[in-house]
């Protein structure tokens, strides 16, 4: 069963290599040639293994086919590590033809001794071959390839320029064993025409040895230098299935080859491999801290950025949606930062507001004991103005501006205290509102310019967040201010107009203060502004959004008439004169109603002294309306506040005025389902057209 397994890993290794005919770079097809050869090492060194204690006539044609073709691809692997040194980007095709002419010719030719000749000799513990047979021209070819490889690596050495040797040294020696393995073991297999098993075993280890050295340099400074494009996500979901089969098929692999040599596996060996796979599987599933490492290992030897940058993004993006308030901001920070961190030593202090321009503790360590010292930072301080003009601040830096130091002293006590490696800012355009530490990574890794690349975004976007919170609670003060000081505007014009009819009534008391119809109408209007008084207490609710409304059906006639006459008692000077269909009616608050027309005389008596107000009704069928219009003989409204602006708040430009009596008017009737507008009457005066829904009809 392992022969037919082995046979078929070859032969697919070998069909690999149809695919650099595809690759248009000699970088790609390096990079092929690489992971041909690493998959190609370990499994020659098992083969070598399997021959050394199965002396056979079917290991030894297995040995055969297999050396074959990994000369044929260390062989491809020697040529093009030059060719992907030097600067020549296009690969040609024709030498790859002629390569690939050449391999299949070797091939037809050892696939024709495996089928017809036998190729080794076994007796007495030795593997012997004739002179000028199968094995002698295979030997010849492997020592020929070796010689060939040695030469092309030794120029690869050489072409590499000294910064980065180091990078490839393990690689390069590594390289260098296997040749020397290789051709260790051809020239003693030409020089006495066997192989001995015991040579077999220590080939196997020399290609192991070469073949853990290139991994370790491949791995470590990832010198295959091919980007991965798989989510890391993806990739983490992927390892606890991967190391649940990779133990099944390690157990498999175990019990087959014991079986193949004999050997029987113990009962207590099984059991004792069984228990260790499940320790192994339940403790990387239960514990966080495990995955957590595994994790850094993939990021670290396998992706060229330690995070994905991206995903950490939106994660917080995901996290800040709904935040209220900058405690939910930087809860949601930490969230991100303990999910994708290698640490959980995570300290955030906040501040730089106009409030608050110190720094304060807000998140630490749940470990952490924030009573026993002053957690604040102030405003002030070196290491606020330290990163003010730097994106970190690294403890264990080996290269720093000439401030570090000075800033390392001063807060020694803050950093020894809370064990921190690294403090980066939360900013935004040099704006700086908080602070994140962080202490050291449970990997025992160090802090790189990926961790601080993460920082700098995660912190900008926290202080956007920041900022905008910021930004709205001081809006929403500047509006609770905004609010009472139009609630005082309004008391304030309610008792205006009070005060306006009780300064009539002061004016004209001397000369008929005498007259019982006067005392009369004093009593009245006295009576009047106490119940506008109370009506100002009662209608203070008429500044917020919801106005309670008492709706009833007017009959409009008798109530025009009414108020111009009750309007005409308080201000002498005016004149209003009512010309109406009638039987109308109007489906409206009276109170509120009487309020703005009382509003639209003081006006239009303010703007003339002796003033006349026509007023004029008439039906709306079919808009279901009442319209009343309400003409005067004034100056008329300034242009500037025309159709609209009069019907702002605080826009006038009349002496004394406030701007807040028209845009009353428009808040009720727009409560009351109506609607007010104002132009300038032909010849002089100013008109003022109100629409009210209307009523059924009163009995």
């Amino acid at each position: 069963m392992l022969l037919h397994l082995f046979y078929t890993l070859n032969v697919l290794l070998c069909l690999s290599g149809l695919l650099h005919y595809q690759k248009k770079s000699h970088a790609k097809q390096f990079t092929l040639a690489l992971i041909q050869t690493l998959f190609s090492l370990p499994l020659l060194a098992c083969e070598y293994l399997y021959l050394a204690f199965n002396s056979n006539e079917q290991a030894g044609q297995l040995i055969f086919f297999s050396e074959i073709i990994f000369i044929l691809i260390w062989l491809s692997l020697a040529i093009r590590m030059l060719r992907a040194a030097q600067t020549t980007v296009s690969a040609n095709k024709h030498l790859f033809t002629i390569e690939f002419l050449a391999g299949l010719a070797i091939l037809s030719l050892a696939l024709y001794f495996l089928t017809t000749r036998s190729v080794f000799d076994f007796s007495n513990g030795k593997i012997t071959f004739p002179h000028y047979g199968v094995i002698y021209f295979s030997t010849l070819l492997t020592l020929f390839t070796t010689l060939y490889s040695s030469w092309k690596i030794e120029a690869f050495w050489q072409s590499l320029d000294k910064s980065e040797r180091w990078k490839y040294k393990f690689f390069v020696v590594g390289c260098f064993l296997i040749c020397g393995s290789f051709a260790w073991s051809c020239s003693y297999r030409l020089t006495y025409m066997l192989i001995y098993k015991e040579h077999l075993l220590l080939l196997s280890s020399f290609l192991f040895f070469g073949w853990l050295m290139m991994i370790y340099d491949i791995a470590h400074y990832k010198l295959l230098k091919r980007t991965i494009y798989i989510s890391r996500k993806v990739i983490y979901s992927f390892v606890f299935p991967t190391l649940l089969a990779m133990y099944f098929f390690a157990f498999g692999v175990i019990t087959i080859t014991m079986k193949t040599f004999g050997v029987e596996m113990f009962f207590v060996l099984k059991w004792l491999l069984t228990a260790f796979g499940l320790v192994v599987i339940v403790l990387f599933g239960f514990s966080g801290k495990i995955r957590r490492r595994g994790h850094f290992f993939i990021s670290t030897y396998f992706y060229t950025n330690k995070y994905e940058y991206r995903d950490e993004w939106l994660a917080l993006s995901e996290h800040l949606q709904g935040a209220q308030n900058e405690t939910e901001v930087i809860q949601a920070l930490r969230d991100v930062l303990t999910e994708c961190l290698y640490t959980v030593e995570i300290f955030i202090w906040i501040g730089g507001s106009e409030n608050n321009q110190d720094f304060k503790l807000i998140s630490w360590d749940k470990d952490f004991n924030n009573s026993d010292w002053d957690n604040s930072i102030p405003a002030e301080d070196a290491l606020i103005r330290y990163l003010g003009n730097h994106s970190y601040f690294h403890i264990e830096a080996r290269e720093h501006p000439p401030q570090w130091a000075e800033v390392r002293e001063k807060k020694r006590e803050l950093i020894d205290s809370l064990q921190l490696k690294l403090i980066a800012p939360i900013s935004i355009h040099n704006h700086l509102s908080g602070l994140i530490g962080l202490g050291a990574e449970y990997t025992a890794g160090e802090y790189s310019y990926d961790d601080f690349d993460l920082l700098k975004a995660l912190g900008s976007q926290t202080a956007s967040a920041l900022l905008a919170i910021r930004i709205a609670e001081e809006l929403a003060k500047n509006r609770e201010q905004q609010a009472w000081s139009r609630l005082s505007t309004f008391v304030l014009h309610d008792i205006k107009n009070a005060a306006t009819m009780l300064s009539l009534l002061q004016e004209n008391a001397p000369a008929h203060i005498h007259e019982p119809e006067f005392q009369n109408d004093m009593l009245e209007l006295v009576d009047d502004t106490l119940i506008r008084m109370k009506r100002v207490e009662e209608r203070l609710g008429t500044l917020k959004e919801d106005i309670e409304l008492n709706l009833q059906d007017i009959a409009l006639k008798p109530f025009l008439v009414s108020c111009s006459q009750h309007m005409m008692k308080q201000i002498p000077s005016i004149q209003i004169s009512v010309t109406e269909t009638d039987g109308l009616s109007i489906h409206s608050d009276p109170d509120l109603l009487h309020s703005i027309l009382e509003n639209l005389f003081i006006n239009a008596s303010q703007a003339q002294e002796n003033c006349h107000v026509e007023i004029k009704t008439s039906p709306n069928i079919i808009a279901e309306l009442i319209t009343v219009t309400l003409s005067d003989n004034g100056p008329g409204i300034a242009k500037i506040l025309l159709p609209e602006a009069l019907f702002e708040p605080f826009r006038t430009t009349k002496d004394g005025g406030s701007g807040i009596g028209l845009w009353q008017v428009k808040k009720l009737l727009t409560n009351m389902g109506g609607d007010i507008t104002a132009q300038n009457i032909h010849g002089g005066g100013a008109q003022f057209t109100i629409r009210l829904p209307r009523g059924q009809g009163v009995e």
